[in-house]
Formats: C-alpha cells, structure tokens, sequence
C-alpha cells in the first residue's frame, strides 16, 4: 500500500527548497571524501566503492569460500528469503555512510541509493513495498531523521515502487546500539523490539532497506514480524555489508 500523502510543504520546507540552490552556488558541496568541491561524493570516489566479492551466501550475502550457505544460515536459517548488500563496508562506503548518519549529511542518500541501485538488481517480486529498517521515536527525533529512511525513498523513486507507511513498521523498543555486540547478543537485544501493521503488510514482499548489513540480525527480527503480520517474503536490500 503507497505511504499516505504528506500534506502541503510548511512556509519552512518551502523557503529551505528555494534557498538550496542559492546555497550550493555560494558554497558548492564538497566530497565527504577527497574534498574537493562540487558534489557531496564525487564520481571519482563513488568508482572506489568496492562491491562484495563472490561468492556469497545465497541468503545473508556473506562472502563465502565455495557457492551456497554460510555456516550461520545453513545452521539457523533467516526469516528474510535473502539480502542484497552492493559493496563492503569500508573506505569511502564507510566514510559516506558514516557522514550520512552521524555528520546530517542527508544529501548523501541520493547519490548513495542511486549506487546501490546501478549494483544491485531490482528483485523480481509482486505487490512489493519498500520500507526502511525503522528508528524508536526517541532515537530518531535525537537525530533528526532516519537515515535508513532516506535511501528508502531514493530507491522508491528510482523503483518505482511505493513505499510501505511510516507508521505501518515500527520499532517499539528503543533498544542499545548493535555496534559491537557479538551475534548472540545482537540477536537477544532486537527480540520484540519491532510492530509491523498486517493489514498493510498482508500479501505484500517487503523490499527492506538499510545502510550496513553485518550479521543481519535486526532484518531477521524485523523479517519475523512481517512475516507474522502477513508479509509474502522479506528481502533485505542495504548499501553495504562488513566483511
């Protein structure tokens, strides 16, 4: 089901879509990487974005020795059918990701969703929503915005596909960070910590969207519970994976 309208731009969002422009052309952007002045990551640094090597897992994407499962998969399957991750998580993905999330560099999600789209394929998959990997409301107003949610909408008008409702998938527990948590642990902290709506999930596959997919923990929590809800399949969809 499309995302319900927003309503009419407030006198604020308005003068800040006329101003962006103006701004850019006193202070052109600059890369978050190499610096140099013109775009938020310029070209020359996108093309150093190195994908996953192959082969991978054929349900988490974990590079693996020989093609098939990894030993967490073949062992304890996902909920998720599998998960698309473009490019490893390090150097400039790492410096852009990190600057998108933590430095307000919103402006980031575009150039980002529209690379992960040129490397992963769009998945074949009918009556299928996109919707972001969501942050509790304390967290996200902290922040200011969910940077899951940004690359969410980029790829939604890249796709052509709408996107899942805000308040369709939530996280109802404002869990503690999984940087650096071992599997086990990352797995108990985002247990019951997500609602999915099922009378907006029901029959649909759910393209979930984030930006690091490093154990796929949180997908597979939040896979459980829209599949509960309805969900045809859960596929996972992120800009990068750690290796």
């Amino acid at each position: 089901m499309p995302s319900e309208k927003a309503p009419g731009r407030s006198m604020k969002e308005q003068a800040q879509h006329w101003m962006t422009p103006v701004l850019d052309l006193l202070f052109p952007p600059r890369c978050i990487v190499c610096k140099q002045p013109g775009a938020d990551i310029c070209s020359t640094c996108l093309q150093t974005f190195m994908p996953v090597p192959e082969p991978v897992c054929e349900v988490c994407s974990e590079p693996v020795s020989t093609p098939g499962l990894c030993d967490r998969c073949r062992q304890n399957r996902p909920a998720f059918f599998r998960v698309y991750s473009a490019y490893c998580y390090e150097g400039a993905v790492q410096q852009a990701v990190q600057a998108l999330k933590y430095r307000r560099r919103k402006s980031l999600s575009k150039p980002l969703a529209l690379s992960l789209a040129e490397q992963v394929p769009l998945p074949a998959a009918e009556n299928a929503l996109i919707a972001a990997v969501p942050m509790h409301v304390d967290r996200q107003t902290q922040r200011g915005y969910n940077h899951a949610a940004l690359l969410a909408v980029e790829l939604s008008k890249r796709w052509g596909i709408p996107l899942l409702s805000s308040h369709a998938l939530r996280r109802t527990v404002n869990t503690k960070t999984q940087v650096g948590l071992k599997y086990t642990d990352r797995v108990e902290n985002v247990k019951g910590a997500f609602y999915a709506d099922s009378h907006e999930v029901t029959d649909h596959t759910i393209l979930l969207i984030d930006d690091v997919c490093t154990t796929g923990a949180t997908l597979d929590a939040i896979a459980r519970i829209l599949l509960t809800a309805g969900a045809e399949a859960v596929i996972g969809i992120t800009l990068a994976r750690t290796i």
